[in-house]
């Protein structure tokens, strides 16, 4: 979960990924990476921010559906502005180049690069980067001397992870061999976070033939991906693949009312913080109780693929701060291991003051973004990225940590 501040002592008068009164008292120009919650904090219905919100336009469709009062500009990846910016603390104006670079996380989600006179910055939200997004950001000249950077596992026990196209080859391949043993079986996804697994949907759709069961308030979001249209339906009884907000209860599917035997119910449960120590010539997959798999599956770099992404700018990116850090105690760890994993000729320096995906990048086609949207608001819209917690009835194998 992000720990950023929401604003960059280099650059006054600009708020990023947090809205609440530190930042508002800070800025005037504002800017979103991707719709997690804790990204978004401060963003409030019925108070719009004092400025305008740069996102990107899938981005900007779920804000407007959240927040349709807040004016905001869309900035499809790779755009590039030129801005005015005045702080209200009282700073001469300055001229601020910003472009927005692929950051892999979800759909639409974006860095942030910021260039101004004397400062070269890139902000890059969640991200999980591929051979794509290193090339748009060589093409693109992103030459970063600040970096702030996504820490979610920068940690010596998550080493590696698959690439996302191997976890959900495997997760169909689970579905498939469910769904044809009995006419009965029932698939319940428990996707890690509301939004963010529409890659996963479209695959599992495109394999099984199935439609996927959501609730209504779901659908919102999803109606904006024109490869989506066909995927969900609202017919909780027909549908033998479910991803109702990723919740069952004592083995019953919650969209259903009549009880369902649990035998014929299949969960899995595509999650990362699980996977600690994970070799890459291990299994991903691993049986927990009856009739539930975990499958290691991250939208986020691991700690290797951070150290590439950070190879991939040197020599320019010398200043590199963490995103995603508890307290003091662990910015310290964090700076050490992350240098020992550099070589000393890199020569970083982290935190003063203040494996290649090797698969497409998420960039779902969308309808008109322009088309009026509703501003009906999901129960459950929005939640952070972070993983379900298990009871003690859906105990993981014991090579899996016990919480997520």
């Amino acid at each position: 979960m992000s720990t950023f501040p929401g604003y960059i002592p280099e650059l006054p008068g600009i708020g990023i990924d947090r809205f609440d009164q530190p930042v508002l008292d800070r800025a005037r120009v504002f800017f979103l990476s991707h719709c997690h919650m804790d990204h978004m904090t401060g963003l409030a219905a019925n108070h719009p921010l004092p400025g305008t919100l740069y996102l990107s336009p899938h981005s900007a469709v779920i804000v407007g559906l959240r927040y349709p009062k807040q004016t905001v500009y869309r900035m499809p990846i790779r755009e590039r502005l030129t801005l005015s910016i005045t702080a209200p603390t009282g700073e001469s104006t300055y001229e601020l180049c910003v472009r927005t670079v692929p950051a892999e996380h979800c759909p639409g989600s974006v860095m942030f690069y910021f260039e101004t006179k004397t400062v070269r910055l890139l902000y890059t939200g969640d991200f999980r980067h591929s051979s794509d997004s290193m090339a748009v950001i060589k093409q693109d000249h992103i030459r970063p001397e600040i970096v702030y950077l996504d820490t979610t596992f920068l940690d010596r026990d998550y080493m590696y992870f698959p690439t996302r196209q191997q976890s959900m080859s495997r997760i169909i391949a689970l579905c498939t061999q469910w769904l044809e043993a009995d006419q009965r079986n029932i698939v319940s996804l428990w996707p890690p976070a509301t939004y963010g697994s529409e890659e996963l949907f479209h695959q599992l759709y495109t394999h099984l033939h199935h439609r996927i069961h959501i609730y209504a308030s779901q659908r919102a979001t999803y109606n904006h991906f024109e490869t989506l249209k066909d995927v969900f339906t609202d017919d909780p009884v027909g549908a033998r693949v479910h991803a109702c907000n990723g919740k069952t209860m004592q083995g019953e599917m919650p969209c259903r009312k009549e009880n369902e035997n649990a035998k014929y119910l299949l969960t899995i449960r595509p999650s990362a913080r699980k996977w600690r120590n994970l070799q890459r010539d291990e299994p991903f997959w691993l049986e927990g109780r009856k009739n539930l798999w975990f499958v290691c599956y991250s939208s986020h770099a691991s700690s290797t693929e951070l150290v590439e992404f950070l190879r991939g700018l040197q020599p320019e990116a010398r200043d590199i701060r963490f995103n995603v850090v508890e307290d003091e105690t662990e910015r310290i760890q964090m700076e050490h291991y992350l240098q020992s994993l550099l070589s000393p000729g890199d020569g970083c320096r982290m935190g003063e003051d203040a494996h290649d995906e090797s698969e497409a990048m998420y960039t779902l086609p969308s309808i008109d973004f322009d088309a009026n949207t509703s501003n009906e608001q999901p129960d459950d819209w929005g939640q952070s990225d972070r993983e379900e917690e298990s009871d003690e009835s859906m105990s993981p194998p014991s090579k899996i940590a016990k919480r997520c």
